[in-house]
């Protein structure tokens, strides 16, 4: 309940509170709240195990608690009720933050800072509660600090496109419209008699718990959306790319080339495809291990990564075959490119149990000819490759318009 701090009794005892909410909503929040939280740790424990939700269970844990603080306040001292509502709000903001950016691949920020935050701030709460009661002020600096935590979640989980990622901004627009009420509280502290003054104890209007209600409830489907997002965008990617060596597997490869084979046609420019082929391959996988010879295919792709400009790409066709195609590069471009592939490869060893394994590679060249199937470009490169083979491995052939049968 991150938006809603306790206001300060008006009585003659100052330490009197007077009923400042409707308990029939305050309850529906708590179980709301406590619902969002059981379905977020009952989502990560049978879901994919996305460690953001165990951050958005203990923000919604924390604000449950929060509720449950605000409706016990006639059964705990004063100083108690406000201390717990400082901790549960400031953790409910913060774990929320956490779970954005670990939901981003960001790293959280060590707990000892919330740990630091959080004790500042009962600090301050029991200074301006017990030594130089000041209500007003301690609203002020719990609102600001909930209101830029909430602010950084937005912030935060606003990146890409709205169309790519269309949950990250369901998810901003109930966190930005709660960081703007809890920024509001800063003003009602002090707002003068006759207007909402949380301070002077007035009854708290029911807008504040309906936002409360609505902003909460709609960022827990949010995440929900999000963990949907984040198993979609992985399971595609599994799809497109092979799990090993992180490149694209055959078809996502043939489907990136028709659309380069389209586009050079277009523009009348060159493509080039190379089909590279691991030598003795399955003599390494049945000397060192299947294994090692996973290794292999690892260190084969670093040493290509390395040796490949930025906007070619490459694929694995098919065991320890894999292609790349060279967008604008004719012939002489292409064969240059593969013989700086061929030679680093060679020149690289692998470190293995039983000592360096050298490895070396046979390549196939052909150009894409202007309106021709992907697959026929590659099954060019693919002869050219064989031919390599036959004449000792270790080499580069190039497909000529004169190998063409007629």
């Amino acid at each position: 309940m991150a938006s809603i701090i306790l206001s300060h009794r008006s009585s003659a005892y100052p330490g009197d509170f007077k009923q400042v909410h409707s308990p029939t909503l305050l309850i529906l929040l708590a179980i709301l709240l406590g619902i969002m939280a059981l379905t977020q740790l009952a989502s990560w424990y049978f879901g994919r195990r996305v460690s953001a939700q165990l951050f958005w269970a203990g923000a919604y844990l924390a604000a449950f608690l929060s509720a449950i603080n605000f409706l016990l306040r006639s059964y705990q001292p004063e100083i108690a009720m406000i201390l717990g509502a400082q901790v549960t709000q400031f953790f409910t903001a913060y774990l929320m933050l956490m779970g954005v950016r670990s939901y981003l691949g960001l790293k959280p920020w060590p707990f000892l800072y919330a740990v630091l935050a959080g004790t500042v701030m009962v600090v301050m709460a029991t200074f301006f509660t017990l030594v130089e009661p000041n209500p007003a002020l301690r609203i002020v600096i719990s609102s600001l600090v909930t209101g830029i935590l909430f602010g950084l979640s937005v912030m935060t989980i606003t990146r890409g496109s709205i169309r790519q990622f269309p949950a990250r901004y369901f998810f901003a627009l109930p966190c930005s419209v709660h960081a703007i009420f809890v920024f509001a509280r800063v003003g009602n502290a002090y707002q003068a008699e006759g207007g909402i003054n949380l301070v002077q104890g007035a009854t708290i209007p029911p807008v504040f718990i309906l936002e409360a209600i609505i902003s909460l409830v709609m960022m827990a489907f949010a995440t929900l959306m999000l963990v949907s997002e984040s198993i979609t965008s992985e399971l595609r990617r599994l799809a497109e790319v092979d799990s090993l060596t992180n490149t694209f597997n055959r078809r996502s490869f043939l489907t990136l080339l028709e659309k380069a084979v389209s586009a050079s046609s277009r523009q009348q420019t060159a493509l080039s495809v190379l089909l590279i082929d691991l030598d003795h391959f399955k003599q390494i996988n049945d000397t060192y291990g299947h294994g090692t010879g996973d290794d292999v295919l690892c260190h084969f792709v670093s040493v290509a990564s390395s040796c490949l400009r930025t906007e070619d790409v490459l694929g694995r066709i098919g065991g320890e075959e894999f292609a790349a195609f060279l967008p604008n590069a004719g012939m002489t471009d292409a064969q240059l490119i593969a013989e700086r592939l061929r030679s680093r490869v060679a020149e690289q060893s692998l470190a293995g149990v039983r000592g360096d394994i050298r490895l070396t590679i046979s390549i196939g060249i052909a150009q894409c000819l202007p309106g021709e199937p992907a697959e026929l470009a590659l099954h060019r490169a693919d002869e050219a490759m064989y031919r390599a083979k036959e004449h000792g491995r270790n080499r580069i052939e190039s497909w000529q318009l004169s190998d063409a049968v007629v």
